[in-house]
C-alpha cells in the first residue's frame, strides 16, 4: 500500500510506503484508492497560512494507461474534501496522478 500526495515545492508526486516517503515521481498511478484529508489540519493550514501534508490517496501502484472516461480530482484547501465535479470522493477503482500536476479517477463514489 503506498500514499501519494503532490509535493509542492519539487513539483512531483510524492510516494510514501509505511510513513516513509520512498520517491518523488513525475506520474503515478493507484488502484484500489482510498482518498484521505485531515479537516482539523486543512483548518490549522487556512488559518495560520501553513503548507503540510493533509490530504494524500492510499492504494496500490500500478501501471495503467489513463482510459479517455476518467474524471478530474481535485483538492483544494478553501474546501473539504476530494471532489469530482463539486461532488466529495472518498475512493475510487483507480487514479492517475499525471505530471503536469492533474489528477483523475475511474470509478470515485
Amino acid at each position: 500500500m503506498a500514499d501519494v500526495y503532490r509535493n509542492r515545492t519539487r513539483c512531483r508526486w510524492s510516494v510514501r510506503i509505511s510513513g516513509r516517503v520512498v520517491g518523488h515521481r513525475l506520474g503515478v498511478v493507484l488502484i484500489g484508492v482510498a482518498f484521505r484529508a485531515s479537516e482539523v489540519a486543512r483548518l490549522r493550514c487556512l488559518r495560520a497560512g501553513a503548507r503540510d501534508v493533509h490530504a494524500w490517496a492510499s492504494g496500490e501502484l500500478a501501471d495503467l494507461p489513463r482510459p479517455p472516461g476518467a474524471r478530474r480530482l481535485r483538492y483544494r484547501l478553501t474546501e473539504s474534501g476530494f471532489r469530482i465535479e463539486g461532488r466529495v470522493v472518498v475512493r475510487a477503482a483507480a487514479a492517475w496522478f499525471e505530471a503536469d500536476g492533474t489528477a483523475w479517477c475511474e470509478g470515485g463514489e
